[in-house]
């Protein structure tokens, strides 16, 4: 069977998929938010489809492939023409065979299932590629640079739609009696979800994203924007919650503890795939002066932000993650740059992966992990934020007034020009109400 439609034409096709990608406001959706007309205008022999899904405790991408699989593939077959890919490969667990089996049954024999270890972070693009080609990413590099594009299911989902963006999958999961996967409008507030849901939210934290590299909110007016997953629920004196709600000034007290045991760096997954992330240098750093702890953190420039090293690594509680995160905020505010350069594999890269029941259990989320489904439900909200930055790039420039009405999928913001950026959408027929320079708020009709 080949690879490409029947009226693939190279030029052709190519074309018309960066313009669908671009028209409609399409961006990664398993979190960076880079828009995927820019991904498309690339030349690559490979597509892979990040179906890892690696945080514990959400499911969407897996919902999307059980209940929408042809747009799924037609996106994909649309994205590797685009980029002119002789190979495809969905990158998916060894968990799921009933999933997998539902995929061979229904794609062609040309495209490629590859079966990913249960270990996290398996959905991070340098450890996927590596995993699914054999490829080395540089260091400081991206996927291109071994000529390879990789995609998120739903990325590829709503490639495959072709509309205007204006709905999220998003999972709600965590002390619930099930997860629960659906579509909601982008703009919505977490809190108005949960209040169609009927899930209440006395004497419980939240955190928006998974469990690892999700951020604690405590204002659940916040809109859902085109880079958000799920919101995960514990009861609010979780131990989770209280790790990621440390302040800056605790952070740096308890580094000074540090016994430099080199756990973080040994289980570090950069570092496990030669990039020489040391986390436990960060931590000794913190007693330096400003050059020195420069000079010292220049690995943190390549920290891919798993915060593995904190949450599951450290055996004495204390915060690298956050230690490097900001060494890399002040490495970049005084200039430094990643800088490209050859990687090879630690000898001990299989050995040292993360099995996800493992991370798990160290959680504390054992009990969290419980039945979970897609669900329909239509929802519309008095009102929704559209906030005019929710992707890579600049943020895009309002075409709406005060007081305009709006129809469902017409444009309310536009790409300034000659920028990186993506259009934004009305979800649903409305009265634009107030424009910012941060949000659009619209009242629904």
């Amino acid at each position: 069977m080949s690879l490409y439609p029947d009226n693939f034409e190279a030029g052709g096709l190519m074309t018309e998929a960066v313009r669908t990608a671009r028209e409609n406001g399409i961006v990664g959706a398993g979190g960076a938010a880079f828009p995927t007309h820019v991904k498309l205008a690339s030349k690559a022999d490979v597509m892979i489809a990040n179906a890892a899904e690696c945080e514990p405790l959400l499911y969407k991408d897996e919902e999307i492939l059980r209940h929408f699989p042809d747009l799924f593939m037609k996106g994909l077959t649309i994205a590797a023409s685009a980029v002119g890919a002789q190979r495809i490969v969905i990158g998916i667990k060894d968990k799921h065979p009933d999933l997998v089996k539902m995929l061979r049954d229904r794609l062609p024999r040309s495209v490629e299932i590859g079966l990913l270890r249960d270990t996290y972070p398996s959905g991070d693009e340098f450890l996927l590629v590596r995993d699914l080609t054999g490829r080395q990413i540089p260091r400081g590099g991206i996927p291109i640079d071994v000529g390879t594009v990789v995609q998120n299911v739903e990325t590829l989902y709503n490639l495959g739609a072709g509309a205007p963006l204006v709905e999220k999958f998003v999972t709600i999961s965590g002390e619930v009696d099930e997860a629960l996967t659906l579509k909601v409008p982008i703009g919505m507030s977490w809190r108005n979800i949960l209040q169609a849901l009927r899930i209440g939210t006395e004497g419980k934290g939240f955190i928006l994203g998974g469990p690892m590299m999700g951020t604690v909110i405590r204002n659940l007016g916040l809109p859902v924007t085109k880079a958000d997953s799920g919101l995960v629920i514990l009861p609010s004196g979780h131990s989770l919650l209280v790790k990621k709600s440390r302040t800056e000034t605790a952070v740096r007290k308890i580094a000074y503890s540090c016994d430099q045991c080199m756990r973080c760096s040994d289980l570090c997954p950069r570092d496990l795939l030669g990039h020489g992330v040391k986390p436990h240098r960060a931590m000794i750093s913190v007693t330096m002066g400003a050059t020195e702890k420069l000079a010292w953190n220049r690995s943190a420039l390549y920290c891919c932000e798993c915060a593995l090293c904190t949450l599951y690594a450290c055996p004495e509680d204390l915060d690298p993650f956050r230690v490097m995160v900001e060494s890399k905020k002040q490495l970049l505010r005084a200039g430094e740059r990643p800088l490209k350069g050859h990687v090879e594999n630690n000898p001990m890269y299989k050995y040292r992966r993360t099995p996800t029941k493992m991370l798990v259990r160290r959680l504390g989320l054992e009990e969290f992990v419980r039945p979970h489904r897609y669900i329909e439900k239509d929802l519309r909200p008095e009102e929704l934020a559209i906030p005019l930055s929710q992707h890579r790039g600049s943020p895009a420039v309002p075409v709406v007034r005060k007081g305009q009405k709006v129809e469902a999928r017409e444009l309310i913001g536009e790409i300034p020009e000659g920028a990186l950026g993506s259009r934004l959408f009305s979800p649903l027929p409305a009265v634009v109400e107030r424009v910012d320079n941060e949000r659009i708020l619209l009242k629904v009709l």
